[in-house]
């Protein structure tokens, strides 16, 4: 890590355009809408059952927005009235998804939404009181918790009885996971926890949880061309660099880029295409049978 180089994170605006131009070239996001419209509010209605009045939702590190969207149209169809807690630090993707529900128009009636422009460890220093929530859902956010044990205690004390855990997480086949495992000293502002790491906690917890993989795959032919804005975003989210193309070493560059497409992570290359692999795991975590944390 040089002085030049400057963690993603720390650049807002950078962020938010580098997460954009991944997703463009993902089926990830595909993947995971799909798994918001059904999996996921099976799974809960399935917990819950039916609920009090209102339907407590929160989901952390929200980005966008599009999959809380896609979860909550889902689960008006069971749940008429729901409050829904977004917590997210970033104010440009909390102004986006503010434009998406806009968007959306009165297929989100009846669903009241509290917005939180922060982390989820501020938010738990924020929140004295532990709200209780029936679905909570964690998207590709727990890398970047500080404290993953204890913000997993946290959560756990904020689930309702019958309430559930939605995590989808890297799983080991994963271009993040295998950066990080190659780069621990670039990926300075988050470390990746893959879900081989993320059970000893869930068990811990004394957590009943069900683990399965989804296949998805991302783009990565753009990185080749050290001209293309495009693959240079992708850079930035594959190192959580900003500007890594223009700010790193030449020689860590080209590092990079070959590691890339390295046959473990390779699932097609031709002349004009690269993919590499991109899953997810999906954990859906209940609460445990003996509560192990006091309210």
């Amino acid at each position: 890590m040089t002085s030049e180089m400057t963690p993603l994170m720390s650049c807002p605006a950078r962020y938010r355009q580098a997460m954009i131009a991944y997703l463009q070239n993902t089926n990830r996001t595909e993947k995971v809408l799909e798994l918001c419209s059904t999996k996921i509010p099976e799974a809960v209605n399935a917990a819950v059952g039916t609920c009090p009045d209102v339907f407590q939702y929160i989901s952390i590190g929200t980005a966008m927005g599009e999959n809380d969207i896609r979860v909550l149209l889902e689960l008006k169809k069971q749940y008429k009235k729901i409050t829904a807690t977004i917590v997210e630090p970033s104010p440009d993707m909390i102004s986006t998804f503010k434009e998406n529900v806009s968007k959306m128009g009165p297929l989100l009636d009846g669903v009241e939404f509290v917005w939180y422009t922060m982390t989820l460890e501020e938010y738990m220093e924020r929140e004295h009181t532990v709200q209780q929530f029936h679905c909570i859902f964690l998207n590709g956010v727990i890398d970047y918790f500080k404290n993953l044990a204890e913000s997993l205690k946290y959560l756990y004390k904020a689930l309702d009885k019958n309430g559930l855990i939605a995590i989808v997480n890297v799983s080991v086949n994963n271009v993040f996971s295998a950066m990080c495992e190659q780069y621990p000293n670039l990926m300075f502002d988050f470390e990746v926890v893959p879900t081989k790491n993320l059970i000893p906690i869930l068990d811990d917890v004394g957590s009943r949880y069900t683990v399965s993989e989804m296949e998805a795959m991302v783009d990565i032919t753009t990185c080749m061309q050290e001209d293309s804005e495009i693959g240079n975003l992708m850079l930035d989210i594959f190192t959580h660099v900003a500007n890594f193309r223009e700010t790193a070493p030449k020689d860590l560059v080209d590092d990079v880029i070959q590691f890339l497409s390295n046959p473990k992570l390779l699932l097609h290359k031709s002349n004009d295409k690269i993919t590499i692999r991109n899953n997810r795991d999906i954990i859906f975590a209940h609460p445990p049978a003996l509560r192990m944390y006091q309210r």
